[in-house]
């Protein structure tokens, strides 16, 4: 099973590009805790300010990335000019997103070391550098392509903290990740959960909380109400979601929905109902 696109399948993110060109002034990131802030430096210097003054001095083309959007000030020397790429990468449920939360506060990487993404950057530089018709719908999906890579290339090299995507790298955990994102309408229990481990109920519970960040029967609820969410918004009835979802009637569901979100999945529904776009706006 490829792992990570079963995870980003389900724990959706959209990239929007909001910069592109020479830069030398100043500009102020506030956390919001629901986008992540994407700075593409192709030419520096570009000085970043964290909280306490902590300061980041980029001065070759590199990739600075705040997954959950880490309050920053970028600026510019007086006298120099930089070029820069900008995206916000907007992850369904903000900062809680598990590939959010996955990823470092804060990334520094220079081009030179993103050999795997080489091809995508050139695109993305390619199409920056051209006015046409499209270009800032190509622009985004290829800051999505390369959210992808990037994420690919943490989890290759093991760079992931606590999170779903540390817990799949883990080599006792991956398979009671797959089969709880495979197989979430079977009736999972902690010790069925734990003989896939091959630990100890206790010691299972213990390194998967240490691990992932959460105790693994909340980490499967909100697997579950997350696809039941998607299922909703796709048109299948409660009766279908909640069997599709492991719940073993539709009240079951509802109150487990409930629970979670805050309100029954018809209301819910409801709500995204009225906040979607109208037809051709």
């Amino acid at each position: 099973m490829d792992k990570l696109s079963t995870l980003i399948g389900r724990f959706t993110f959209n990239a929007r590009v909001f910069f592109n060109g020479d830069f030398c002034d100043t500009n102020q990131f506030q956390a919001d805790g629901a986008a992540g802030h994407l700075h593409l430096v192709r030419q520096g210097p570009v000085v970043f300010e964290h909280a306490h003054g902590e300061l980041l001095r980029v001065d070759e083309p590199s990739m600075v990335f705040y997954p959950r959007g880490m309050a920053h000030r970028l600026s510019v020397p007086d006298g120099a000019a930089a070029t820069l790429l900008c995206a916000t990468i907007a992850f369904q449920d903000g900062g809680a997103n598990p590939l959010a939360r996955a990823l470092p506060e804060c990334m520094c990487i220079p081009l030179a070391g993103m050999a795997p993404m080489r091809h995508t950057l050139d695109l993305l530089f390619a199409e920056a550098a051209v006015e046409a018709q499209g270009r800032a719908v190509i622009l985004d999906r290829l800051c999505d392509v390369l959210m992808i890579q990037v994420i690919r290339h943490e989890f290759d090299q093991g760079h992931l903290h606590a999170g779903a995507l540390a817990g799949l790298a883990d080599r006792q955990l991956g398979p009671v990740l797959d089969a709880m994102h495979g197989r979430p309408h079977e009736s999972w229990q902690l010790q069925s959960l734990a003989r896939l481990a091959g630990m100890s109920r206790a010691r299972f519970t213990e390194h998967f909380r240490t691990v992932v960040g959460t105790p693994p029967v909340e980490y499967l609820t909100r697997w579950r109400i997350g696809l039941a969410c998607k299922l909703l918004r796709n048109g299948l009835p409660v009766k279908v979601v909640s069997a599709q979802t492991g719940y073993t009637s539709p009240p079951a569901f509802t109150r487990a929905f409930t629970e979670n979100i805050g309100m029954s999945p018809r209301q819910w529904l409801r709500t995204q109902e009225a906040a979607a776009p109208a037809p051709g706006a």
